[in-house]
């Protein structure tokens, strides 16, 4: 059963850009009012337009930045493909012999051999819905490939809470 899942690992929202944008705007709104009631030059009811201008305009690269710089990766069962910026990387399960991740959980790296490696990097860190989504999705995928998780009827003895009839 060939089930392919597209994960995508979004950027951290440029939250500095939207308040410096913001404030851009505000200030420009303020001059302008200011500039109409004094009557002031064309320099003086100019400023505020290129300020309000400025703000819209680093508002739009923030918004096209939070698109454009977005990594997707697609897993299936024979194996992934990362697309992005910069990137297009795709693997086989077969080939990966380890794969680790962060203490934070932000940086995922997937070992191919002794030399080969993959990185995800999470910029919302380990805590991101859609990073821990993937490395889950990773993790019984290679499992899978593997034949790891296959049932034998074989009772498992839970190390905490050993059941007396089970365990001899």
């Amino acid at each position: 059963m060939d089930t392919t899942v597209r994960h995508v690992i979004k950027p951290r929202t440029p939250v500095r850009a939207f308040i410096i944008a913001a404030v851009l705007v505000l200030v420009g709104a303020v001059l302008v009012a200011v500039s109409a009631a004094q009557s002031a030059g064309a320099v003086w009811a100019a400023l505020p337009a290129v300020l309000m201008v400025a703000g819209l305009a680093l508002v739009g690269i923030a918004v096209a930045s939070m698109v454009k710089m977005r990594t997707f990766i697609t897993v299936d069962d024979e194996g992934y493909r990362i697309t992005g910026p910069g990137v297009d990387k795709q693997g086989t399960w077969v080939d990966v012999t380890r794969v680790t991740t962060s203490s934070n959980g932000s940086h995922l790296t997937l070992y191919h051999g002794e030399v080969g490696r993959t990185h995800i990097l999470c910029p919302a860190g380990g805590d991101d819905p859609s990073m821990q989504a993937l490395v889950a999705d990773i993790s019984r995928r290679l499992d899978d490939s593997r034949g790891y998780g296959e049932t034998f009827n074989i009772p498992l003895i839970d190390p905490h809470n050993p059941d007396p009839d089970i365990v001899a």
